[in-house]
């Protein structure tokens, strides 16, 4: 049995967890208005999936945004993972302190990034949440890869 996996899958873990991270320090880049629009835009577009569906939920565009931390956060730990895994499939949880790391390092960039960026903030609540979506793929991805392993026999 092979403890670790191919280089090609290696690569391409460790490039999916990067662009992961581009995609999320580009967003906190953007100018408060331009973010504005954009969490605006899929406000409408979510709140009138759920309008169709007879869902009378009380939907922010807070709670988008707040939901959009976690979500990416969520991926990127899910992705982390994925490279522990890549280096050592039968035990990535001994990674577990370089990808929770990596989650909080990153979510703290985040946030520092924005205290740069025009008309944006960077909150102690919003590192709280993006380390928590981080906790959150870390764990999911452990117990995927654990079932991927025990029906793979791997």
């Amino acid at each position: 049995m092979k403890k670790s996996s191919n280089k090609r899958f290696k690569i391409t873990m460790l490039v999916l967890t990067a662009l992961m991270i581009c995609f999320a320090f580009v967003h906190s880049m953007m100018p408060a208005s331009v973010s504005s629009l954009e969490s605006s835009l899929f406000f409408d577009f979510i709140y009138g999936i759920m309008k169709d569906l007879g869902i009378g939920a009380e939907l922010t565009e807070h709670i988008i945004r707040k939901a959009a931390h976690f979500s990416e956060y969520c991926a990127i730990g899910f992705l982390s993972t994925g490279c522990a895994y890549a280096f050592c499939k039968t035990r990535p949880s001994k990674y577990t302190v370089q990808v929770l790391f990596t989650g909080l390092a990153t979510a703290v960039c985040d946030e520092t990034i924005q205290i740069f960026t025009p008309g944006r903030a960077g909150l102690i609540t919003d590192v709280l949440i993006d380390f928590s979506g981080v906790l959150t793929g870390f764990a999911v991805a452990l117990i995927y890869f654990w079932i991927y392993r025990k029906i793979r026999k791997i």
